[in-house]
């Protein structure tokens, strides 16, 4: 399939495909992400320019799997309704290739927000964190508890709960996007191949790198990691004890014959390494510094266990909500939008941001790798 690169100017909007009344003109080819294509375009009703949104196709119209899994997709996003996940608003076959037309979110994705906290040298406010955090198992809790036709739970795991999936748009809404990686019961869903491990290792679940069984606890520990990130500025397998212990005891045995689909700064086999020598008490002193209701949470939600970790989405989300209750004054997307704008700004101020981060940055964690358009040391 031949994909328009819109590297010249062109005085004439170059339109995808129309709808109805309403066409859709691309402004930007921003890269392939799992099973299809990423644009971003504009909708133009009756010839009036209106809003920008995303639209991914299938790169090969040819591949069975991919048409599969980009079906699977369609039938978990179609049944996703909540104002803390990227909303999909048409399917449309163009060209013989399914193209979903979904939210835009303007703003920056977590990981360009971290990078410029990492800027500035210091991390998020607990307030924000929570407040993240509190919006996301929310969402999390609607995606987990969906139902198929029939009233049976579809199971569905998101598997890539990380800052390069969650933005915050510039009223400060916190939004989860992509589901192209998630599991659920769906039938003639695809199986993932047994050796191939999905998602942002980084981020993944101690059960995601041993391919053990999956439930939402997984995508729960995910979020963990985030918040631990915005809350300290320190990722849990960077952390030094853990890379220590990690070198001591070598590759994970287990993980030695499988493949990870989307490199990531460390080998498989070493991630899995480090995150079964991860232990409370490593979690414990990364979090010395934060309030003691914060500290609880994360110290429960990285537990390399399931049953010792938040059991449902909603029971983190009440405790998120207590500790925003328990500051004694509100936060919410308002101080969240204003919060976001100071870092990014103290970020700018230290001279260093020009060099790091470019205009792009707005378009971040919509399907880059970790690193590639934001990084900060």
């Amino acid at each position: 399939m031949g994909t328009h690169h819109p590297d010249q100017p062109s005085l004439k909007p170059f339109i995808l495909f129309s709808a109805g009344a309403t066409s859709y003109e691309l402004i930007r080819y921003l890269g392939s992400r799992g099973s299809g294509e990423l644009l971003l375009a504009r909708r133009h009703y009756a010839d009036t320019p209106g809003d920008l949104v995303l639209i991914k196709r299938l790169m090969d119209a040819e591949d069975e799997l991919g048409r599969a899994r980009l079906r699977e997709e369609i039938k978990l996003l179609m049944r996703l309704s909540h104002p803390s996940i990227a909303q999909v608003f048409l399917v449309r076959v163009h060209d013989g290739s399914p193209h979903l037309v979904m939210e835009y979110v303007e703003g920056q994705s977590l990981e360009t927000l971290i990078s410029f906290a990492a800027l500035r040298r210091r991390p998020l406010s607990e307030a924000f964190t929570a407040y993240v955090g509190e919006q996301l198992s929310d969402a999390l809790h609607h995606a987990h508890s969906l139902e198929d036709d029939r009233g049976r739970p579809l199971g569905l795991v998101h598997r890539d709960v990380s800052p390069r999936t969650l933005r915050l748009d510039v009223r400060g809404h916190v939004k989860l996007a992509d589901f192209a990686l998630a599991w659920a019961r769906l039938p003639g869903r695809v199986a993932t191949e047994g050796h191939v491990v999905r998602g942002d290792l980084a981020y993944a679940s101690p059960e995601v790198l041993l391919r053990r069984p999956l439930d939402g606890r997984s995508d729960l520990f995910s979020l963990g990691v985030v918040l631990l990130e915005l809350a300290t500025g320190l990722h849990l397998l960077d952390l030094e004890p853990v890379e220590r212990a990690a070198l001591a005891a070598g590759p994970h045995p287990d993980a030695e014959a499988l493949q990870a689909e989307s490199p990531s700064w460390l080998p498989l086999p070493l991630m899995a390494a480090r995150v079964a020598c991860f232990a409370p008490e490593h979690v414990e002193h990364a979090t010395r510094s934060l309030c003691s209701p914060l500290r609880s949470i994360l110290t429960r939600l990285l537990r390399r266990e399931p049953e010792e970790r938040f059991q449902t989405a909603l029971e983190l989300r009440d405790a998120l909500r207590g500790v925003l209750a328990g500051r004694g004054y509100a936060y919410g997307p308002t101080e969240a939008a204003r919060e976001a704008l100071q870092v990014r700004q103290e970020a700018r101020s230290r001279g260093q941001a020009a060099d790091v981060l470019s205009p792009e940055d707005a378009l971040a964690g919509w399907g880059f790798p970790r690193g590639v358009i934001a990084t900060g040391t």
